[in-house]
């Protein structure tokens, strides 16, 4: 059972500042880091560290921030195709401010090179009790491939659509679980309230939708049962990226694991919790060693 990670990989340069700047202002960083990252490379580092057999299919460039990725991708993930495309590796640009909020702006010369073709040729293996998670970082033909290739296969399929950068219509009927925050929620559904959201994606094709609410926790929605919600881990807040994608990672990885998912809700908040109380984006995601502990402690009664 292998989770495919068809997603990116970027250079992140992460900037600590006292606020977030107003439009046409300058602000002095009081710090600078620089670090691998995207959604892509970030959530299958996770669910590797949750346990789960993972494959990322993702472009780099044939530059430094492509060797790094290669290197760290051949440290901590059991099977990564990082494909050399003629773009340079994408990167992102983070700031923090002082709250622990961010904003964050990203390339994706390399993402877009991943064509269709690409993504079929790295998904043979492609097996029923599988399972493919995208984000919003490639092209629409692209993540289609992704998720139809799933669907032919009797893989299971998860979508992260951030950034949204199209139309995910189309692509509901072949989504079976998407985990969104409230911004993304409100921009895919028309509106601003989680409920008439989360009913209008049902009705244009999706089935279960995770909401995640920041420090109010996260609910999730499936067709079977009434929402579930989970409170989030108390915690300092010292910077909110990649807090996203350690719930995701850790939230699907339990899930594969055999908890229910009060249960895996419940890991993937003080996982998540963690990585907000600590600067960067991959020096703050938790270790092996805590995500096992968040994982055994949600499964104890």
């Amino acid at each position: 059972m292998t989770v495919y990670v068809v997603g990116n990989v970027t250079e992140d340069l992460v900037f600590t500042l006292p606020r977030l700047p107003q439009e046409g202002e300058t602000l002095i960083a009081t710090s600078r880091l620089s670090e691998m990252g995207g959604k892509g490379l970030n959530q299958a580092l996770i669910l590797a560290r949750a346990g789960c057999d993972v494959k990322l299919v993702a472009a780099i460039g044939e530059d430094g921030a492509g060797a790094t990725a290669r290197m760290l991708a051949k440290t901590e993930i059991s099977n990564a195709d990082l494909i050399v495309v003629d773009a340079p590796t994408d990167q992102s640009i983070i700031y923090v401010a002082a709250s622990g909020e961010n904003h964050i702006v990203s390339t994706a010369s390399a993402a877009d090179a991943l064509t269709p073709d690409k993504i079929t040729s790295a998904l043979v293996g492609l097996a029923a009790g599988d399972t493919v998670l995208v984000q919003g970082n490639l092209g629409l033909e692209a993540t289609c491939t992704a998720l139809q290739m799933a669907r032919t296969a009797g893989a299971g399929t998860v979508a992260n659509p951030s950034p949204i950068r199209w139309n995910w219509e189309s692509l509901y009927p072949l989504i079976d679980l998407a985990i969104v925050n409230t911004q993304e929620l409100a921009s895919l559904g028309n509106h601003s309230s989680i409920e008439p959201a989360v009913a209008a994606l049902r009705a244009a094709g999706l089935t279960d939708v995770l909401v995640t609410l920041g420090a109010d926790g996260a609910q999730l929605f499936t067709v079977a049962d009434a929402p579930l919600t989970v409170p989030a881990a108390r915690t300092r807040i010292v910077d909110t990226a990649g807090a996203g994608d350690t719930f995701c990672g850790v939230y699907l990885g339990a899930g594969l694991s055999g908890l229910p998912p009060d249960r895996a809700l419940k890991a993937a908040a003080h996982a998540a919790a963690l990585t907000v109380s600590r600067p960067g984006t991959l020096s703050a995601f938790p270790t092996r060693g805590e995500i096992e502990t968040c994982l055994r402690d949600a499964g104890e009664p």
